[in-house]
């Protein structure tokens, strides 16, 4: 995904497999040395929002020019997003690692939730469910807020995961239930490099 990552060497990809798990991520390497969030910047957020479809094309352009026009806004809708997000890693964070959220938690996200639902509308012309358009960055990943819910109360919790290498949190939809890491181009190399090297590597000699 097209995010600006600043200083910082690595890249984003959407590989959670449900919105709200690609929200939690947009943190790489949580609570580690090498922590970097994606969404320190609120143009990350608009791509964000834009490539997972939670938002068109004409609602980010429009988003991207009321930011633009109202900078003072950008600090604390971004502390907002911040929030929205910590609350999502709050739940589905324990869920990965096969435990129950704590109570307060899921509160935390039904609290969330009645703002959200104000947003979520049915059109009276196609009966299709639809999002007023995005007018803060908060609203843009809204969607993934709804998505949430559906991944507590409707996913098969046993294949909600966490790469044991960077923490990334993902949905395994493969047919045995084997995926192991966020991706294996990345945090999988890297761990079989690994542990190829402790395998192979010489034991060194007493007093070398």
């Amino acid at each position: 995904m097209p995010l600006d990552p600043g200083d910082y060497d690595g890249t984003y990809k959407p590989i959670g497999g449900e919105p709200s798990l690609d929200l939690v991520n947009t943190v790489s390497w949580c609570g580690t040395e090498r922590e970097h969030d994606w969404f320190d910047r609120p143009g990350n957020v608009i791509t964000w929002a834009a490539e997972l479809g939670l938002i068109d094309a004409s609602g980010a352009a429009l988003l991207r020019r009321s930011l633009k026009a109202q900078p003072a806004r950008v600090a604390d809708e971004l502390q907002e997003v911040h929030e929205v997000r910590a609350a999502l890693r709050a739940v589905l964070s324990p869920l990965a690692h096969g435990e129950p959220p704590p109570a307060g938690a899921v509160d935390g996200l039904n609290e969330l939730l009645r703002h959200v639902r104000r947003a979520n509308v049915v059109d009276s012309r196609t009966l299709a469910r639809s999002w007023d358009p995005a007018t803060t960055l908060v609203e843009a990943v809204t969607p993934a807020v709804d998505n949430a819910a559906d991944v507590l109360t409707e996913a098969d919790h046993s294949r909600l995961r966490h790469c044991p290498a960077c923490g990334w949190l993902f949905l395994d939809t493969s047919r045995n239930r084997s995926r192991r890491w966020c991706d294996m181009a990345d945090c999988g190399s890297r761990d079989k490099a690994l542990r190829y090297y402790h395998r192979t590597r010489a034991p060194r000699r007493a007093g070398s």
